[in-house]
């Protein structure tokens, strides 16, 4: 049996602070735009949203990824909908770049925090739980990393990137099927 160590305050950093707010302010201005040069020329639609959705995708999808922030995770998955019904050849590179950055959430210092944040908020973490997040000098660098590393991050993070973009192709699939019946 484990011993359970009480948590302290100074044990487990509170979850990080990134301001979304400003990401989701740019992808706005950006939308905006785009909206204005669409009005505004006789550009096709695609042409002139396609670049706006790409930059929502990478922009958000890196907050995500860094900042340990959920919202963004969805915002971008949903800006890479936007791309795949834009272009609907796009769903297998976004779903390479979906991976890719679910690899980087495998090991990114926010989720670490956020876990131990909320561990912490529901019960004592045990001695074992507690050791991952407390940093200890005489570990290897590659004992850290291990310890660092969540599969099951991995995995819901591309669950995050993934569904929006996989929803509208079915949904694009769908429709060409049932206009082809």
């Amino acid at each position: 049996m484990t011993a359970v160590s009480p948590v302290r305050s100074a044990t487990v950093a509170g979850p990080p602070r990134v301001p979304i707010r400003w990401a989701l302010l740019a992808g706005a201005v950006a939308l905006g735009v785009q909206g204005v040069v669409l009005l505004t020329t006789d550009r096709p639609v695609r042409d002139v949203l396609l670049p706006g959705h790409l930059a929502l995708v990478v922009a958000l999808g890196l907050v995500f990824c860094l900042g340990a922030v959920t919202v963004a995770g969805f915002a971008a998955g949903a800006a890479a909908a936007g791309l795949v019904v834009l272009q609907p050849d796009t769903l297998l590179p976004l779903l390479v770049g979906a991976a890719l950055l679910a690899l980087g959430c495998g090991l990114a210092p926010g989720w670490t925090r956020v876990e131990a944040w909320q561990a912490a908020q529901s019960h004592p973490l045990s001695a074992d739980a507690e050791a991952p997040v407390v940093p200890v000098a005489d570990r290897s660098r590659g004992q850290q990393l291990r310890d660092r590393w969540r599969s099951d991050r991995v995995f819901a993070a591309f669950l995050v990137l993934a569904f929006h973009p996989v929803l509208a192709a079915c949904s694009l699939w769908f429709i060409d099927w049932t206009q082809r019946r």
